[in-house]
């Protein structure tokens, strides 16, 4: 079998490949450390991944949420694959609030957009180690027509029998090592649902077909996304995953707690909203932390049911961070002040697509927490941008791919990339920013 060697020379985003015979097919990175940085200037491509440096993409699709992740080492995650199919035209015809437009437009499906983001930025192009799907919603993972009539002539795989749209579809472009998701047997058992049978036949065929392993979400526990290609060069680097289905981490060693009631007809009466289950994680790389939670909220409206505060299981085990991804698509009902206020973040990115994304009572408790966050959307309605005027000195940027690039020693920047073609054009510089 063919061994793939990356090698890779530290702040010049330089590889080279070598090939040769092993009985091991797993790449390996060697990393080079000293070289200068790569100057990213506006109006310029933006330079590719630097060895020893960790970066997180928000890929911009107008159509959910997709961020890339690339580690120190090259090791690559990729947290949700947006798959809505929603459009403007739907939205009107049903008199239901709009849509942000498709990037760079309607004639590229949001898994195009995603696989050709990737393949240009990745190191190890199609080949993706991670795939972390943190629920179970369209604009996550993928749209499936017995959801919506309009996508009657939604093609299927001709072999794996799936629905060819967000996370299924971009497992036939690239190749994932390992998918996570949160599991589907909580609140109830939803493997019985079309659409939970269609993704479980899109991981039989990944599964059958290209080796992958599937895995659900291990709350508690740090070894689940780690480095593949050279941990020990990066010690200090851990992601630990919170909570997600209904279980929460406590803070001591891998231990977790229910956080919702153990009588499955009491969960099905309340019926909870599939975002309280969603995955959350903090990421640590040296002095830098991040925080990630999918579309977790702590509101549900017209509920006393506490347990759908999915928020507050985790607020005692989170700490201060220096960047994270607003919940939800910073809706009104997610991020809750108790949150905000242990995380304080110094940048937040946020993925809107409907209107009210962001809401501006979200908005207000970040800046509530830290005056001087500043706030990064890829994307958003027009006019959903007049409720945040109050807020708008703390938004740097309104649409376009994201890009932070960490550096070992914590230092950070945020660049904005032209999301109105597939160039990943450079249009706004942000930073330096100071890790604590």
């Amino acid at each position: 079998m063919r061994q793939i060697y990356y090698i890779a020379i530290a702040g010049m985003g330089i590889a080279s490949i070598i090939s040769g015979c092993s009985d091991n097919d797993e790449a390996k990175a060697i990393i080079i450390p000293g070289a200068p940085s790569v100057e990213v200037k506006v109006g310029e491509q933006m330079p590719l991944w630097q060895a020893g440096t960790l970066e997180i993409h928000s890929i911009s699709t107008g159509r959910g949420e997709s961020n890339f992740y690339i580690l120190p080492d090259g090791t690559s995650l990729l947290v949700d694959a947006a798959g809505s199919l929603v459009t403007q035209e739907i939205c009107d015809r049903k008199g239901v609030g709009g849509v942000t437009p498709a990037r760079p437009n309607w004639n590229v499906s949001g898994t195009e957009v995603i696989a050709n983001y990737i393949k240009h930025f990745n190191p190890r192009h199609e080949n993706v180690d991670y795939f972390l799907n943190s629920h179970l919603h369209e604009d996550h993972m993928g749209s499936w027509v017995e959801k919506y009539e309009e996508y009657a002539n939604f093609p299927k795989h001709p072999v794996g029998n799936f629905y060819m749209n967000g996370i299924a579809q971009l497992g036939t472009i690239l190749n994932f090592t390992k998918i996570i998701d949160r599991g589907y047997t909580l609140p109830v058992n939803m493997g019985t649902e079309d659409r939970i049978k269609d993704y479980q036949r899109f991981l039989k065929w990944s599964m059958d077909t290209k080796g992958l392993i599937y895995e659900t979400a291990k709350p508690g526990y740090d070894d689940q996304i780690v480095l593949k290609y050279n941990p020990s060069q990066f010690p200090d680097f851990k992601i630990r995953i919170l909570c997600a289905n209904g279980y929460a981490w406590t803070g001591v060693g891998n231990e977790t707690k229910r956080t919702i009631p153990l009588d499955r007809t009491e969960i099905s009466g309340a019926k909870p909203d599939e975002n309280i289950f969603s995955v959350a994680f903090m990421l640590d790389f040296g002095k830098f932390n991040l925080f990630s939670a999918g579309d977790l909220q702590w509101e549900y409206s017209g509920s006393s049911n506490e347990w759908q505060n999915a928020d507050a299981p985790i607020v005692p085990v989170v700490n201060q961070v220096e960047v994270m991804k607003a919940s939800h698509h910073g809706s009104t009902n997610a991020n809750s002040q108790e949150l905000v206020d242990k995380l304080n973040p110094q940048v937040v990115w946020v993925n809107p697509w409907r209107t009210e994304q962001p809401g501006i009572p979200c908005m207000r408790r970040f800046v509530a927490t830290n005056p001087d966050v500043n706030i990064f959307t890829t994307n958003i309605v027009e006019s959903s941008k007049a409720p945040l005027m109050e807020v708008a000195d703390n938004f740097k940027s309104w649409n376009g791919h994201l890009v932070i690039r960490v550096n070992p020693d914590g230092q950070y920047m945020v660049y904005v990339l032209d999301d109105n073609d597939q160039n990943y054009t450079v249009k706004s510089i942000h930073g330096p920013y100071q890790s604590k």
